[in-house]
């Protein structure tokens, strides 16, 4: 799976770029990590071996209309939509690495997630941080290392920041594809 990815590249200029989902880290003996890396949860992002050094110095933002989560219910697994309140463009906090090992080069990356808010927290524990515009050029700032600096831009989504509804079971199949997958049922 490559997913769009905004990013500042070496010369200080921002990119648009497709990254593999699930981070590689740059120290991996192979093209492929035996844990999950798709997500990086905000508690342990600045420790983890995986994502620490991506954190200080390849932050991404990754633009996406809205996303899915599925609500665990003893009837089984109902699936949500969710996306900004105002129907604009999301960018998630995220992060990036690039694994070499002589001609194979793999760059990937991982969203960041913390803490439902309390809107949708009945629903699904866990959301992506969303970055807010004035905070977005900060995020991709590469001159900007300090850890405890970085962590600070990680603000939890307001309550009112982001809807959310019900869809239809398709979405749970890759298969299934078409923009009335986002529609409310």
């Amino acid at each position: 799976n490559f997913i769009p990815v905004v990013r500042q590249a070496e010369g200080g200029e921002l990119e648009l770029t497709r990254l593999q989902w699930w981070l590689l880290p740059f120290w991996s003996k192979e093209a492929r990590i035996k844990y999950s890396t798709f997500n990086a949860r905000v508690e342990t992002v600045a420790k983890a071996a995986s994502f620490r050094d991506p954190l200080k110095r390849r932050r991404c933002i990754i633009p996406a209309l809205g996303w899915y989560e599925w609500q665990e219910l003893p009837s089984g697994n109902l699936p949500w939509y969710l996306h900004d309140a105002k129907g604009e463009l999301l960018g998630f906090a995220g992060l990036w690495d690039r694994w070499e090992r002589g001609a194979d080069v793999v760059e990937s990356c991982s969203i960041i997630v913390g803490p439902a808010n309390n809107a949708f927290e009945k629903i699904h524990d866990r959301m992506p941080f969303v970055l807010p515009p004035d905070r977005s050029e900060q995020w991709l700032d590469r001159n900007l290392t300090d850890a405890a600096t970085v962590m600070e831009l990680l603000q939890p989504n307001p309550d009112d920041a982001i809807a959310f509804h019900r869809v239809g079971t398709r979405v749970s199949n890759a298969r299934n594809q078409g923009a009335d997958l986002i529609d409310a049922v």
